[in-house]
């Protein structure tokens, strides 16, 4: 019996096409909720930055790849990157003029705005985004750096020497930076501990790399249609994609409505 389920944001609950959830998959998590389902986010994104749910009354937020968790308004478990990664990292940003997003506790930021982060931004929707300075970081804070880099500057500059950091990509622009090992498994983990939830009683929905491990913890793991193939090979079941309502799709298939 399925009683929690997890949900990613971008290209999973919200289509990159028109950035909503659109009225069908709203109307299907009211009724799971009625139903007596916990229903969560798992995203890659800061809980600062989640304005795109249109206020949809969730039980709790799995935020920056699980290092962050708030269950009912609390944070239940946090996991900084560590002072001295944080500051290599930042110090390879800052020599190579890459901008990165610090994503720290209860504050975010961009190291340097130019035109492909503008781009970047509006594509996501994520607008007004602060200007920091890597002077004033406050590294022992942050919990994930989000660079804007290619596949081939990543493997080139961001690989040796940063064992101690866990590297998802969920959007080919950017790719996130979290302490070694953590994935959105583990705010699976945390979330459903603060309500004697089983893992075998959960349900993942996800679309991009940073959410493999999270389809591969649930009881049940559902893949969107627009998923890659690697990521679909994590699932236990690949749904339509998110522009043809592929939750809605995967709910009534296991039968929760």
């Amino acid at each position: 019996m399925i009683k929690a389920i997890f949900f990613d944001i971008d290209g999973t609950l919200v289509s990159f096409k028109t950035h909503v959830i659109s009225p069908q998959v709203i109307s299907d998590l009211y009724a799971l909720r009625e139903k007596g389902i916990r229903l969560f986010i798992a995203s890659g994104r800061h809980y600062m930055v989640m304005d795109n749910l249109q206020d949809f009354p969730f039980d709790g937020y799995i935020s920056m790849n699980g290092a962050l968790v708030n269950v009912g308004g609390r944070i239940v478990a946090c996991r900084t990157l560590g002072a001295g990664i944080a500051r290599e990292v930042g110090r390879r940003c800052r020599e190579l003029d890459i901008p990165a997003v610090a994503f720290c506790k209860k504050s975010y930021g961009i190291s340097m705005q130019n035109d492909f982060t503008r781009r970047t931004f509006e594509m996501i929707k994520l607008h007004n985004v602060p200007i920091y300075s890597w002077d004033d970081l406050v590294y022992e804070d942050v919990c994930q750096f989000t660079v804007f880099a290619d596949e081939s500057q990543e493997r080139r500059y961001f690989t040796e020497g940063l064992e101690e950091v866990t590297v998802s990509r969920w959007y080919p622009a950017f790719f996130d930076m979290n302490s070694k090992g953590l994935s959105k498994a583990d705010g699976i983990a945390a979330a459903i501990a603060e309500f004697g939830i089983a893992r075998e009683e959960t349900m993942a929905f996800g679309d991009g790399g940073n959410d493999s491990e999270m389809l591969r913890y649930a009881g049940t793991g559902v893949a969107m249609g627009n998923s890659d193939d690697s990521v679909k090979s994590c699932a236990d079941y690949v749904t339509l994609s998110v522009d043809e309502d592929g939750i809605s799709h995967a709910v009534r298939h296991f039968g929760l409505l």
